[in-house]
């Protein structure tokens, strides 16, 4: 209703534009990630998973791109050995386990 309170605009079309195609929308980048980090990039952890490792998909699906790690050690909440380069999301998860609000985090040995 904020568009149509302070935008003058249509209930019709502010449901359309902001409820209909921002959520198709939304889902259409989401499987985006996906497919192009099963596509396209290397597999240097397990060379039999069609997963791979997209640096591009990580950079802008802030870290979603580690698709090979994150299937060949599905338990590390990092999903990346790197840490916090181009994982924005490692980045809040281990701040909010500085908050307290995350713990018990498992990850891969360095072996």
């Amino acid at each position: 209703m904020i568009p149509v309170w302070f935008w003058r605009e249509r209930v019709w079309f502010a449901f359309l534009t902001n409820g209909i195609l921002r959520y198709v929308v939304t889902l259409h980048f989401t499987w985006l990630v996906n497919s192009a980090a099963h596509y396209w990039g290397n597999r240097p952890y397990n060379r039999f998973m069609n997963a791979r490792e997209n640096k591009h998909v990580a950079f802008w699906a802030l870290g979603e791109g580690f698709h090979n790690y994150h299937h060949t050690f599905p338990y590390d909440y990092s999903t990346s050995e790197y840490g916090w380069k181009l994982n924005i999301s490692t980045m809040f998860i281990d701040f909010m386990a500085m908050l307290g609000q995350a713990y018990d985090m498992k990850t891969v040995s360095a072996e």
